[in-house]
């Protein structure tokens, strides 16, 4: 089974590089995705081969990304970590992320052009203000493309649970 996990998170590691991930990055996904439970930060170093602090730094950014989440036990100090092992699932909670990520952006920035307009008069500015008129639409445009991926991924998880049935 070792062999398997191996050679499986090392397609894992190939994806997530692909993406910029970097190597410490890509071996605590590969091993939280393969648990089937959570798993102690002094396991994640055990297995990765990494230290404490920067399992610690990783665990907080894939935290934060909403990728993995954080448990503690009772009696017990140590901090535990799981990883959904939904494909839909974890995509839907990185997309969902995203999506909120962006919603306050996207709300504020029509006031900030306002104000800016009326303080654009040099070339300079108005070219400033031209970008960020652009860069509102795309955010606008990308929030609901992610809407929708997210409306998709929900159906498609209905169905997966529906074929399990």
């Amino acid at each position: 089974m070792d062999e398997l996990n191996t050679e499986v998170a090392g397609l894992m590691n190939d994806l997530w590089r692909a993406f910029g991930v970097n190597d410490v990055i890509c071996k605590v996904i590969s091993v939280l995705y393969f648990e089937p439970s959570e798993i102690s930060m002094e396991d994640i170093a055990k297995e990765t081969g990494y230290s404490l602090s920067s399992i610690s730094n990783v665990t907080k950014v894939l935290e934060n990304a909403g990728m993995v989440q954080r448990i503690r036990k009772p009696k017990t100090h140590k901090v535990f970590f799981y990883m959904e092992k939904d494909i839909v699932k974890l995509n839907m909670q990185k997309i969902k992320f995203a999506h909120d990520q962006i919603k306050p952006i996207r709300e504020s920035l029509p006031d900030i052009i306002e104000r800016y307009k009326k303080k654009a008069h040099d070339d300079k500015s108005k070219k400033r203000l031209h970008i960020l008129k652009n860069y509102h639409k795309q955010i606008i445009q990308f929030h609901g493309i992610l809407h929708h991926m997210l409306k998709d991924l929900e159906a498609m998880s209905l169905k997966n649970v529906q074929n399990i049935k």
